[in-house]
């Protein structure tokens, strides 16, 4: 493998997996995909062993739901290949685990307040993409998502195919983006989500052929050449959106039921402030890490608190049925447990050591500027830390952005990484410096 230039971003062109584990800056990375994002305590914990044992022991919380194991030497990839297996969670081979996409509803049959349990057609969904060999040319990071609704819901997270429930025997289905700005096609009944899913994969990679450079996701297909084409391919199996677009359910909105939050949601973290939690019966734990980091030391203690872990695409791991003393044990090893958490404010990728591309210690440097900004963090919503131009932690504009380069970095405000600033070549420390006295211009209107 030939090494590239330094902190020069490149499309690697796959997703990792079991059996398509990537090589990055610290050994081989193996993605777990866990349907509908269901761990059983037992399973976790012989991950979290698998982890230490053939890892390095840090293992990393993707925006997709999944789990994540870093480190690993290649003559030690085929024990662990083989104990996943057995856990169920290796597909038949690397195609058919790589279209495996789908992201459910991390709250899905503990919350009273979801309008349904979305987890069985999380489960159909995602056998029936490893089954269906024509899907398996889709592009690697093409996406699903099955939302049920309810305090868990999916409404901010952007993806290819979206399924939202509307009632008890029906989905919006909508393509390329979130639930606000998805273009929807129409309603569709549960029993279909499979039929209708099948049908939108085979139309886009049909249809995104008719392009020197195809799209390699939904929405740029969508943008290109709209939704009609999508339309009349499943209207068997689709019924019509209300005249306005607006779907009602229990008399409100579709979007007054799921709201917009920035996740991790707030009710879904405990000692939330007075009046700010939704009061839900005590079924679940949520605990969040920063950077979606966690050591596999600490996904055992956890799994020996609960007996069944919920995988999030926030930072988060949901603790089902936990322990009495599983608040304790999340916070011994470093857990957060507030969502006024300033550390929930950070998005940074693996930097330098995680990846072959990174220059800077970038966890390093985004902890300091929560030490350093404090209080100033509380009117943003995110800072960036990014160890190179390709922003893989957070592809989209942040409030503050901090992009690396050969050790030093650029900082520009409402950004994406890369993007042009006056602000470049900063050292780690001096980049911290600068964050503080832009988020204190920008407090003060300086």
């Amino acid at each position: 493998m030939t090494t590239p230039v330094a902190n020069q971003p490149r499309r690697r062109g796959a997703c990792p997996g079991v059996l398509a584990p990537m090589q990055v800056g610290d050994g081989f990375l193996l993605r777990v995909r866990v349907p509908a994002g269901v761990l059983p305590a037992n399973h976790a914990q012989r991950i979290a062993e698998l982890g230490e044992r053939y890892g390095n022991g840090m293992i990393d919380l993707s925006q997709r739901g999944n789990l994540q194991l870093r480190g690993i030497a290649a003559d030690l990839l085929e024990p662990v290949t083989d104990a996943l297996r057995g856990m169920g969670y290796v597909s038949d081979d690397a195609a058919s685990e790589a279209v495996r996409n789908v992201l459910c509803s991390p709250t899905a049959g503990l919350d009273p307040t979801a309008l349904m349990d979305v987890r069985g057609v999380a489960r159909t969904l995602d056998a029936r993409l490893a089954e269906d060999a024509a899907l398996h040319r889709l592009p690697p990071k093409f996406g699903w998502l099955v939302c049920g609704g309810g305090i868990g819901h999916l409404a901010d997270s952007s993806t290819d195919v979206r399924f939202d429930v509307v009632n008890a025997e029906q989905f919006r289905v909508s393509l390329g983006g979130t639930l606000a700005m998805a273009a929807p096609l129409g309603l569709c009944r549960v029993e279909d989500v499979a039929d209708v899913a099948s049908a939108l994969g085979r139309a886009f990679l049909e249809l995104r052929t008719s392009f020197p450079e195809p799209p390699r996701r939904m929405a740029g297909l969508v943008a290109a050449i709209g939704i009609d084409l999508f339309e009349k391919g499943l209207s068997p199996a689709l019924s019509p959106l209300p005249p306005t677009e607006r779907i009602k359910v229990r008399g409100k909105h579709l979007m007054d039921v799921f709201g917009s939050t920035e996740p991790p949601h707030p009710n879904l973290l405990p000692r939330g402030e007075k009046g700010s939690r939704v009061e839900v019966a005590p079924a679940f734990l949520t605990t969040a890490f920063p950077f979606g980091r966690l050591t596999a030391a600490t996904l055992s203690a956890l799994a020996s608190t609960c007996a069944e872990i919920r995988i999030t695409p926030w930072r988060a791991l949901i603790l089902v049925a936990p322990s009495a003393d599983a608040e304790a044990a999340a916070k011994a090893h470093g857990a957060i447990l507030s969502h006024t958490d300033r550390r929930l404010k950070l998005t940074a990728c693996s930097g330098a050591g995680g990846c072959d591309v990174g220059t800077t210690d970038t966890h390093a440097t985004a902890l300091a500027i929560a030490e350093r900004a404090g209080p100033l963090l509380d009117h943003i919503r995110m800072v960036h830390v990014s160890g190179c131009a390709k922003g893989c932690a957070h592809p989209a504009i942040a409030d503050v952005t901090l992009t690396a380069r050969d050790g030093v970095y650029d900082v520009a405000l409402n950004a994406k990484a890369g993007d042009a600033t006056p602000y470049t070549g900063l050292s780690p420390a001096d980049a911290v410096a600068r964050v503080a006295d832009l988020l204190t211009e920008e407090s003060t209107g300086a």
